[in-house]
């Protein structure tokens, strides 16, 4: 059998790793974010889901002694690296009726196996249901919330342009405040579609005869919002969409060392669309099934899309956010009497409160400490021992089998993002998949990915496109340019001679 390898040990720069919940997962964070984040990026991104994931146990279940304290229980940032707690999720997952911990990594950690959970930590069957009726509160006044914070976002935009005109330090106290409420959203909504879609399976398996290609043709938000802010970013009508031609969560992406692991390809692409039925899948439905039978599927599927757009629309929110610090920073930094080139190695709690005069020295020892840490390479799954040494668990070596995220058949030409569009069918092969790939799948066929699971942004966003999607692919055995046949049920991928 083989033995787990000492990778590392923790170090100064790095979070406290919880002392029970020991298994770290790059998840979805390694399908759409920089390997590496400065610790700018990190004080944006993982402090605030982290108490974002925090403040949705709280209202779940109650203050527990698991989910509290002074380390970080749901996220991780090793060697400058950011991690989900992989056994953290699968502790939630104990206390939620109906999911198990592998549900959590079929949906956001590619599949891989997931740790066990604590039985003793669990909530108890009446609490659990509580839990999840209070969390589904929650997600139904979602949507109203999401709104408001983007009047609140357009706004902040529209001030930050007249930066001159403000105080840099207070735009970004607000844009601070703000960017928690949008990650709280995105954690909701995120936690929240992991039962969601396990009911909706099971209660459309007792409904009707084809569930899977129900599901495919009902979770479907009325609009994507990718699709919305890309036709922006094309014609440059609002600042709102800046953003897409920027690496997402890195806010240093100009920084010497930083932008080494923020580089994004841009798309152009010209072509003609897939053709799109005018039909909407709901009135389709109608016609196949009646009375209370559809009622109750079209009611499922419309909560798990409906949750699904929260998701993408919170997550859109956030990298607005993040964008706006890439203008406030700066401005912020010199107020401060940061030199430009160091404000990168500050949280931006530390930027915005500390002494004035003592930030120049603790940036520059931070330098110090992220090249030592930036060159340590960590796998996407890693374990921490109670000595703090750092190893990749032996589930990290399971070979992850393609899976089929977004329902439907296609072939066409095997292409790569960074290629050339045939004028004939095409299949988009990538590594991974986030905005950069959206303006190719408006033509595409279909998309096949190495890296992804069931609730990734590419998976949702085929299923909005009507587009089969298969992730975990080895996408190294498909050279571009050969015919390929995808089927986004089962997985399969077949080149054709």
């Amino acid at each position: 059998m083989r033995e787990s390898e000492r990778l590392s040990v923790v170090g100064p720069l790095d979070t406290d790793p919880h002392p029970a919940f020991r298994s770290y997962s790059a998840g979805n964070f390694g399908e759409v974010a920089p390997e590496r984040l400065s610790p700018f990026s990190w004080s944006l991104v993982g402090t605030p889901m982290e108490a974002a994931t925090r403040r949705l146990t709280e209202k779940m279940w109650g203050a527990r002694s698991w989910t509290t304290g002074e380390r970080y229980t749901f996220l991780g940032y090793f060697k400058c690296r950011p991690y989900h707690n992989y056994s953290a999720y699968a502790q939630i997952a104990a206390s939620v009726p109906g999911v198990t911990a592998d549900d959590v990594g079929l949906a956001y950690f590619e599949g891989v196996p997931a740790p066990a959970s604590y039985g003793a930590l669990a909530e108890n069957k009446i609490n659990q249901v509580r839990g999840v009726v209070r969390m589904g509160r929650e997600v139904a006044l979602g949507v109203v919330r999401i709104r408001n914070l983007e009047e609140r976002l357009i706004d902040l935009e529209a001030r930050i342009v007249l930066s001159g005109a403000y105080s840099a330090s207070s735009l970004a106290r607000e844009a601070t405040t703000l960017i928690r409420s949008c990650w709280y959203e995105h954690i909701l909504s995120t936690t929240s579609l992991v039962p969601l879609a396990r009911y909706q399976d099971k209660i459309l398996e007792r409904v009707c005869d084809e569930p899977d290609e129900v599901i495919a043709l009902l979770t479907r938000p009325s609009e994507l919002v990718w699709k919305r802010l890309h036709r922006l970013a094309v014609t440059g009508e609002t600042n709102s969409a800046e953003f897409l031609h920027y690496p997402f969560y890195e806010v240093a992406h100009q920084h010497s060392i930083w932008s080494k692991y923020s580089y994004r390809h841009q798309v152009e692409t010209e072509g003609t669309e897939c053709y799109e039925s005018f039909l909407a899948p709901a009135d389709a439905l109608a016609g196949m099934y009646q009375g209370a039978r559809y009622r109750v599927m079209a009611s499922v599927t419309k909560t798990v899309a409906e949750t699904m757009a929260c998701r993408e629309h919170s997550k859109s929110l956030v990298m607005r956010v993040l964008h706006a610090f890439r203008t406030l920073a700066p401005l912020v930094a010199a107020e401060r009497a940061v030199p430009e080139d160091l404000w990168p190695f500050l949280t931006v709690g530390e930027l915005l409160d500390d002494v004035e005069g003592a930030l120049a020295d603790v940036a520059a020892e931070r330098v110090q400490l992220c090249q030592e840490a930036l060159a340590v390479s960590l796998p996407e799954n890693i374990e921490i021992a109670g000595d703090g040494e750092i190893f990749e668990p032996l589930s990290a070596a399971v070979r992850v089998q393609p899976r089929g995220v977004s329902g439907g058949f296609a072939s066409g030409i095997a292409v790569r993002p960074n290629e050339n569009v045939p004028d004939e069918d095409f299949v988009v092969v990538c590594e991974a998949a986030d905005a950069d790939v959206v303006p190719l799948l408006r033509f595409a066929a279909g998309a096949v990915s190495r890296r992804g699971s069931a609730m990734s942004h590419l998976a949702i966003l085929c299923r909005e496109y009507g587009i089969p999607c298969v992730v975990g692919a080895d996408i190294e055995a498909i050279p571009s340019g050969v015919v390929i046949a995808i089927d986004g049920g089962t997985g399969k991928v077949k080149i054709h001679d």
